[in-house]
């Protein structure tokens, strides 16, 4: 992989860790919003894994392999959006 590639591999991944801090962030009260404890992104990917258990009445393991699917998915995405833009 030449270094571009690369680069642009770690900044779409650092994208997708601020998405889902932004989750956990607004997912918490006021109060605690700049913490520590909220911006945490790992909080985002157990809210997704929540919601998808709601949604399709999975267990927890299925729950936790279907999130990291589509936030492969969804990194794959980002790095091919960010590629097209600035490389091409």
């Amino acid at each position: 992989m030449k270094k571009q590639k690369i680069w642009i591999l770690i900044i779409s991944f650092l994208i997708l860790v601020l998405a889902c801090s932004a989750l956990s962030m607004s997912a918490v009260a006021r109060e605690y919003r700049f913490t520590w404890v909220a911006m945490n992104p790992w909080n985002g990917v157990e809210g997704i894994a929540l919601t998808i258990g709601h949604f399709f009445h999975t267990k927890p393991t299925t729950n936790l392999l279907i999130t990291i699917g589509i936030l492969l998915i969804i990194w794959w995405r980002i790095y091919a959006l960010i590629y097209r833009t600035f490389v091409r």
